[in-house]
């Protein structure tokens, strides 16, 4: 793993809004399909299911997110703590 990729909380956000992303595409493509063909039952139980994660993931992104920025703002403060004189 490189320096520029993502380690630790980042990396975690960023797998959660992959995951979100993922499951947008999903959307989409069974929109496009209603709006060509309809769907069926299933199909349209599988939109609304996939509706549901896509709430549900992006609140789970939002929050590892934020975590990783207060983890990150925790990090700096200790490393200047670390570096001031006469500690």
């Amino acid at each position: 793993m490189s320096d520029a990729e993502p380690r630790g909380a980042d990396a975690v956000a960023d797998r959660r809004w992959a995951r979100v992303r993922q499951i947008a595409a999903d959307i989409e493509r069974l929109e496009a399909l209603d709006r060509r063909e309809g769907l069926d039952d299933d199909g349209r139980t599988e939109l609304a299911r996939l509706r549901i994660q896509a709430e549900r993931a992006s609140t789970r992104a939002m929050l590892a997110d934020d975590l990783a920025d207060r983890i990150d703002q925790a990090e700096r403060s200790r490393d200047r703590a670390d570096g001031a004189p006469g500690t």
